[in-house]
């Protein structure tokens, strides 16, 4: 029993997939495979070049991005919402990434990166001494 009631609290706590969402989905998509067909006929005609049809090529890709990019979203809320949930303090985000990457510390290292070079106030004066306004007779 305690199983059904947990899994009914998961599937309530998701993120609600709106009417809108989709409608405007479906609209983005079908712009998308629109603009492509638009792109094909102008390299089918008699006045189309290779750019065209790269552009045929690429508005769907446009179209399924903008798919995967809601879906994703969807998820990344949904994880939230779950880890919200099933946190014990109120720093519920930290705790999540602390379960899913461990107690690892991420560092850059020091060999990576070029040494920041060391100048004193006087050599940066000198090399940036204002040209403007001033007579080269001071």
């Amino acid at each position: 029993m305690k199983d059904a009631e947990k899994s009914e609290d998961k599937t309530r706590d998701r993120v609600p997939i709106k009417a809108w969402h989709v409608v405007f989905l479906v609209v983005v998509v079908l712009a998308c495979l629109g603009l492509a067909w638009w792109q094909w006929t102008r390299f089918q005609s008699g006045t189309g070049t290779f750019q065209n049809l790269g552009y045929a090529l690429q508005w769907p890709l446009f179209g399924a991005f903008a798919v995967y990019a809601y879906r994703m979203g969807v998820k990344y809320e949904n994880e939230a919402r779950a880890a919200e949930r099933d946190a014990d303090d109120p720093d519920f985000l930290y705790q999540a990434d602390l379960e899913e990457f461990g107690d690892s510390v991420t560092e850059i290292d020091e060999d990576f990166l070029p040494e920041r070079p060391q100048m004193d106030v006087e050599t940066f004066n000198e090399i940036n001494t204002p040209r403007r306004g001033h007579s080269s007779r001071d």
